[in-house]
């Protein structure tokens, strides 16, 4: 298996456990009103940060190899960077939220909930169709020489979360996905709601 693939698909392993986090947050949100909104912010910020800067490039890459090599299966499959910068928008319009929630704004709850889960089936959508139709297509289109050449130029670009060095800006996401078992995680920090 190329390293482009094992590292993409590793990192939509973290990507869907982060998913599941929020998800968990947003339900609590929706009962209670009380989620761990640091945990919230940092969760933002990391899909702010990583998928966009270090992330969706490697898949870009592999798909403008993909494009050379077979153009008609390509057209077939779609715009890869279109369908980035649609996850993009939909980022952009949960993180614009969370931060007036962060900032005592009052933002109408059903809002905010609708807002997060259409992040969250998005995100999930996108990251399927490229483990069923992408990667595949990738895997049966391009050679060694094409994946020598992707993994060469993607190898220093790792996921934070998956680093063991020092402590880092994701070091609560880090404690979250190692005690992460698809159940509550140790004792979240509750702040005061806000929401309407």
């Amino acid at each position: 298996m190329p390293l482009a693939i094992d590292m993409i698909r590793s990192e939509h392993r973290t990507m869907a456990k982060l998913l599941d986090l929020l998800e968990r947050q947003i339900d609590l949100f929706e009962k209670t009103g009380e989620p761990d909104y640091d945990l919230l912010g940092e969760i933002v910020d990391y899909f702010r940060s990583f998928p966009d800067l270090y992330h969706h490039p490697k898949e870009d890459l592999i798909f403008a190899y993909l494009s050379k090599r077979a153009p008609d299966a390509v057209a077939e499959f779609g715009d890869l960077e279109a369908e980035h910068e649609k996850v993009n928008a939909r980022l952009n319009r949960f993180a614009r939220a969370v931060v007036n929630v962060l900032m005592q704004v009052e933002v109408p709850r059903e809002a905010f909930v609708r807002l997060a889960r259409e992040f969250i089936l998005g995100e999930r959508k996108h990251m399927q169709a490229e483990e069923t139709l992408f990667f595949p297509l990738a895997l049966e289109k391009l050679d060694e020489a094409d994946w020598a050449e992707i993994d060469a130029r993607i190898a220093r670009f790792k996921d934070p979360l998956l680093e063991t060095q020092a402590p880092h800006r994701y070091a609560a996401l880090q404690e979250q996905l190692t005690h992460w078992r698809g159940e509550p995680a140790p004792a979240a920090r509750p702040q005061e709601a806000t929401g309407g």
